[in-house]
């Protein structure tokens, strides 16, 4: 009917059918100034909003492709906990009886006005605003609503410090928000046992994956993946998105832009230096040291940072099995006794110990010694290790490799394995290892330009594999803690 309606009449219609028309126009009018005042009577979900709204979990995330409908998610959120209209569907855990306090945050300033704030006046009713405020700069930083609640907006740009100190009922961030932005809003949150929504394309912010979409649990924490196709039609069969435009706008993407775009992927990942890094495969429970085989110990010192130490042992087929870390402050003093101590406690024949070369010749102001002259000092014995970092992520990528493709066997299998429990950073430094390039420059060329955070683990593993560890078993055990 509404189709008829926008159709233009040319030829002649019988006057009574032309009263009908007359009164259905008269209604389309009703109705769109209805839709105009109060939208959210009209909202109709598609299927992906509706599974996030009936959640009953703490945290709520909405991981999507480009206009899959996250912004419009939220903004009923919103509407839903204003008006206090709910639908029949929507948790009763979640309902509010009461004025409320609401924090929106996005990644731009302007995008308060030009998205959020629109989108909002789309599906609450007008006249529940009675005050709106604005900050010096002339953005929406507050609405005030009728029946006492306020609704607050900030932005990624802004400091951590305008993020603290508010008392929050709801959350709804739309698009990826800084950690340190996320802890302040959790704390305000907490004070009133509230809850939030994450509403995002995952471009950037990658604490995102690690510490909310990889530990959920459904109760606390519930993810719901959405694609862009997700949105084609509402859970009534109403179309929403056409197909053609969808593929129009895919062909101007990269395949990496298509699968955080089109399909919601993690952007940061697409950039990672070891994608061949599986947990699945080269994460093991548990392993028990053989007694007599070697084990190679690499250090990564810090000036200003945790020292990063592991300690990897070779089998009888030259596999090589990160058994052990320690991540750990400490002078040079304290951290060769701790090395000794460590391999004392777990009696390895301890083969070769490698450090950092470029940390590793540098001279100390206090002695004017090396560091690999002062670790001597202490009865620990390094190497320099081989820093080539080309040959060395090829190393890398090389022992991790195995056919995807086919059943993991004797004949199919990596040669580099971590223990899980015992090098949790060493693992969690080679799932986020990445290229530079890949979180800002579209025009992105993946040379040997690594991002500095969370290399350290990564750089331990390659001067490990750079030095082509092998089985032997010794004439005469060594001594447990000599030096070499």
């Amino acid at each position: 009917m509404p189709e008829l309606l926008e159709q233009e009449v040319s030829q002649e219609i019988p006057k009574d059918q032309k009263d009908i028309l007359v009164e259905l126009e008269k209604l389309r009018i009703i109705i769109n100034n209805r839709r105009q005042q109060r939208g959210i009577d009209f909202y109709i979900p598609n299927t992906i909003q509706y599974q996030a709204h009936c959640s009953k979990a703490k945290v709520i995330c909405i991981v999507k492709g480009n206009r899959m409908g996250g912004s419009t998610f939220g903004a009923c959120e919103v509407a839903y906990h204003i008006t206090k209209k709910y639908p029949d569907w929507f948790p009763k855990e979640r309902r509010f009886r009461r004025p409320i306090k609401i924090r929106i945050a996005t990644d731009r300033f302007f995008k308060i006005d030009s998205v959020i704030e629109p989108k909002l006046r789309e599906f609450m009713p007008a006249k529940e605003i009675i005050r709106v405020r604005r900050s010096p700069q002339g953005y929406i930083s507050k609405l005030h609503t009728k029946d006492g609640s306020m609704i607050e907006f900030l932005t990624s740009e802004q400091d951590q410090m305008a993020w603290e100190g508010q008392d929050l009922d709801f959350f709804w961030g739309d698009e990826p928000q800084k950690r340190s932005h996320w802890i302040a809003t959790k704390r305000g949150l907490l004070d009133r046992s509230g809850y939030s929504v994450f509403t995002f394309t995952p471009l950037i912010e990658p604490w995102m994956k690690e510490e909310l979409v990889d530990k959920a649990d459904g109760k606390i924490v519930e993810v719901f993946y959405g694609t862009t196709r997700d949105n084609l039609y509402d859970i009534k069969g109403n179309r929403i998105l056409k197909e053609e435009d969808i593929r129009e706008f895919e062909n101007l993407l990269t395949d990496d832009e298509k699968e955080t775009r089109i399909y919601g992927k993690f952007f940061h990942l697409k950039g990672l230096v070891y994608k061949e890094f599986n947990p699945s495969v080269h994460l093991i429970d548990d392993f028990k040291y053989e007694d007599g085989y070697p084990v190679i110990c690499v250090l990564d010192p810090h000036d200003r940072l945790p020292h990063h130490i592991i300690w990897a042992m070779v089998d009888r087929i030259n596999d090589i099995y990160i058994i052990y870390e320690i991540v750990k402050d400490g002078t040079i003093q304290e951290i060769s006794a701790l090395i000794r101590a460590t391999e004392q406690y777990f009696g390895w024949r301890v083969v070769k110990r490698l450090i950092d070369p470029n940390f590793g010749r540098k001279p100390l102001l206090s002695t004017g010694l090396s560091v690999i002259d002062e670790f001597f000092k202490y009865k620990v014995s390094f190497c320099e290790a081989d820093d080539d970092k080309v040959t060395g992520h090829l190393k890398v990528k090389q022992m991790l490799h195995y056919d995807s493709k086919r059943p993991l066997d004797i004949n199919n299998k990596p040669k580099l394995f971590f223990v899980k429990d015992r090098v949790p950073k060493t693992i969690h430094s080679m799932l986020n290892y990445q290229y530079e390039e890949w979180r800002s420059n579209q025009d992105r060329d993946p040379k040997e330009t690594e991002k500095p955070k969370d290399c350290h683990g990564a750089d331990v593993t390659r001067y490990l594999c750079m030095s082509n560890p092998e089985f032997y078993l010794p004439q005469i055990y060594e001594p447990v803690g000599a030096y070499y």
